[in-house]
């Protein structure tokens, strides 16, 4: 389910199980783009809302989608590799995902960042190219990719020397940049404001994990969050541009150590962090709703499979929204 920053604290678990698998075929196109991608219908909120996610089945995490009414398509079915970090672009016409080996021990079968391969193909799951391989720029591991609003950019996280920093590249992941400048501290998690302007992403202040933002170009750095109590991780802004949601870890005594998370967000205009939705489960991955209004998340519920739950931005009509006995469902993107 989540972390880059597991890596640099615990090393968060995965689970699972299920069903045939096909490998997608590579070829020898371009990475795609506007040019060469099939046109694919509109959609609007509501009945037509679509999920992208990944799912353990027949011992491999490969890439699905499915709509509000559990109807899934295969996207990514590769039976030879970990397929996980699914990101729609905002045209809705790529995607973007990591690639890793099998044969790992079960922490490693995803947010496997010190062998991932970052990939892009069509949203269909055609024509997939790799993007980035870790030898490209000599780092040592890469993750959390994601696209700008308007698409020319991705932002990530990479390690190079001992240290995790903040690059931005072209949409094809090209040229990368170098934008946060403190060499000592870990960064993590990036994603950006809804005009694409700043960033806001994960720090190390002493051994807390808070949410800072920043300009696009790393300068003009703001810590957000202080909490002695969490480690805070994977920030969402709202489309609106009033609030970020973020996941914190609150307890390690549960769940074999795996703790229990909140999701939690944090208002511009009052300055408070409050708690969205805060029980006995690890809830995490918030992906807002275009309008603001829902959030879709993931939960991991101790000795079940991961699920997809939504509620609105205070926390109320929680739904269960993607479930099953035999097999998980982890961190979702949304397609409007």
């Amino acid at each position: 389910m989540f972390k880059l920053t597991s890596l640099l604290i615990l090393g968060f678990l995965s689970s699972c199980s299920s069903d045939d698998i096909a490998k997608n075929a590579d070829d020898e196109d371009s990475i795609p783009n506007e040019e060469n991608t099939p046109e694919l219908p509109d959609t609007e909120s509501g009945e037509n809302t679509e999920i992208y996610y990944y799912s353990k089945r027949n011992g491999v995490n490969n890439i699905y989608k499915s709509n509000l009414s559990g109807d899934e398509t295969p996207i990514i079915r590769d039976p030879d590799h970990h397929d996980w970090w699914i990101r729609v672009s905002p045209d809705k016409q790529r995607i973007l995902w990591y690639k890793s080996p099998l044969n790992v021990s079960e922490n490693d079968e995803f947010n496997n960042y010190n062998e991932a391969e970052l990939w892009m193909a069509h949203s269909d799951g055609t024509n997939p190219q790799k993007v980035i391989d870790l030898a490209d720029y000599n780092w040592t591991a890469q993750g959390v990719a994601d696209w700008s609003p308007d698409g020319e950019e991705l932002v990530m996280a990479a390690r190079e020397s001992d240290n995790w920093r903040i690059y931005i590249t072209d949409k094809e992941g090209k040229n990368p940049v170098r934008v946060s400048q403190d060499s000592n501290v870990d960064y993590a998690d990036p994603s950006w404001s809804p005009n694409g302007q700043k960033i806001v992403f994960s720090k190390f202040v002493g051994l807390n994990l808070e949410i800072h933002v920043m300009d696009r170009d790393g300068t003009d750095e703001i810590q957000l969050t202080d909490d002695d109590a969490f480690q805070n991780y994977d920030a969402y802004w709202s489309p609106d541009g009033t609030e970020i949601a973020f996941e914190s870890k609150w307890t390690i005594l549960d769940c074999f150590l795996l703790g229990k998370w909140a999701i939690r967000k944090y208002n511009f205009a009052t300055g408070l962090t409050t708690d969205v939705i805060k029980d006995d489960n690890r809830n995490g991955l918030a992906r807002w709703t275009k309008d603001s209004d829902e959030i879709y998340f993931s939960v991991s519920v101790c000795g079940e499979f991961a699920r997809i739950a939504r509620m609105d931005r205070n926390g109320g009509s929680l739904e269960t929204i993607l479930e099953d006995a035999d097999f998980p469902y982890y961190d979702c993107d949304i397609v409007e």
